[in-house]
């Protein structure tokens, strides 16, 4: 009698058992397609697209802090500066090309117009005068300024990227730009002029200096939209 009573009771919590299985199992194959269904209704969080206002103008500036940080120093005032000052003006030209593309603005397209020849005559005088010369007398101390120079472009243009300085408006980016680097310009020639001694790059960042300081003033004087 034991034996009966003890079989039937292990037979009731076999089925008992077998019972929930299956509706656990039949829960879990209606709850799939209800899930299913809540994945593709979710609205799809796209991600912020790049304001070309910002990015378009912001590459070629980027793409010269590259260049820079990549030259490798001899030294030599004469010779570094000529190479340094030929980075920045095809940086220079690179961004008003860009500038050019994009400007809504007529006053703002013609200034970088203008601008491009100016730029071209500064890379063919550099490229000139770095064929005439070689490297020969090493300035720790210029090196060090000039590299801190360096460093001090990169950060701004970091600085400018993150912040809110540059805004949707494209003509008032290419001011803003364009009035950083004409300062990075002065920086790196009044550097180069407590060091240099070649002749034909005093002159030309001395007038570097002049030209640089001028722009800035007529980008200040630009009216404000």
């Amino acid at each position: 009698m034991k034996t009966k009573t003890a079989t039937i009771t292990q037979s009731t919590i076999l089925l008992m058992t077998g019972v929930l299985l299956f509706s656990s199992m039949f829960a879990c194959a209606q709850a799939k397609p209800i899930l299913g269904s809540l994945k593709k209704g979710t609205p799809r969080v796209s991600a912020p697209q790049p304001d070309p206002a910002k990015t378009a103008l912001l590459q070629p500036m980027q793409q010269m802090v590259t260049k820079l940080k990549k030259l490798q120093a001899t030294g030599d005032p004469d010779f570094d500066y000529a190479f340094v000052a030929k980075i920045h003006a095809q940086g220079e030209q690179d961004f008003l090309k860009q500038a050019m593309q994009l400007s809504k603005d007529s006053a703002t397209h013609q200034m970088a117009q203008t601008l491009v020849a100016g730029t071209q005559a500064d890379i063919t005088m550099l490229d000139g005068t770095l064929r005439q010369i070689k490297p020969s007398r090493p300035n720790q101390a210029f090196s060090q300024q000039q590299s801190r120079n360096i460093e001090a472009i990169n950060l701004k243009l970091q600085q400018t990227g993150a912040s809110d300085k540059l805004t949707s408006d494209v003509d008032k980016n290419v001011v803003a730009l364009l009035s950083d680097h004409q300062q990075d310009a002065i920086d790196m020639a009044t550097t180069y002029l407590q060091y240099g001694k070649n002749t034909a790059l005093r002159t030309y960042a001395q007038q570097l200096v002049e030209k640089a300081q001028s722009q800035r003033a007529r980008l200040g004087a630009m009216p404000k939209k």
